[in-house]
């Protein structure tokens, strides 16, 4: 009974000591805070864009990595160029910008989307049925808020 108790008292030790390692490697992580918080951010705003398209009855987009560096790349020579130039390739993008504040520039910016205003191409674009993956991006240029969305297709 004594070896049981020593054996079990053993085991319960070993595996708290792993519990607690793999504690202090999640605090510790090499992936940045700011990292976790825009992936939410990414992941609400893309459930407003799924819930648009439901209502539409269209099939949920999905988030792609390259997507969203491709919509950072384009957001990068904005700020070189001083002005949004459209792309010429086959990807449907949509951009937003604003000066004020927000918690999540993504999900401001499908809302600012998703309202026709004198076109409603921005709407025809979150609606295009044959799309099946769109990435986000947001940048400060010259003290405003450029938030991107790039869709795999053109409506």
């Amino acid at each position: 009974m004594k070896t049981i108790t020593i054996i079990l008292f053993f085991i319960s030790a070993v595996l708290s000591a792993q519990s607690e390692s793999l504690a202090s490697y999640e605090s510790a992580s090499i992936i940045p805070n700011w990292f976790n918080k825009t992936s939410t951010n990414q992941g609400q705003a893309l459930e407003l864009i799924n819930s648009v398209r439901s209502n539409s009855d269209l099939e949920p987009l999905s988030l792609n990595i390259e997507l969203s560096s491709l919509a950072a790349d384009r957001l990068d020579s904005t700020a070189t160029r001083g002005f949004y130039e459209s792309s010429k390739d086959n990807t449907g993008e949509l951009y937003y910008n604003t000066s004020r504040e927000f918690d999540n520039y993504f999900y401001n910016a499908v809302i600012g989307l998703i309202i026709p205003g004198d076109s409603n191409f921005t709407y025809e674009q979150i609606t295009c049925k044959s799309c099946k993956e769109v990435g986000f991006a947001f940048k400060t240029i010259r003290g405003k808020v450029w938030t991107m969305l790039v869709f795999d297709t053109l409506y």
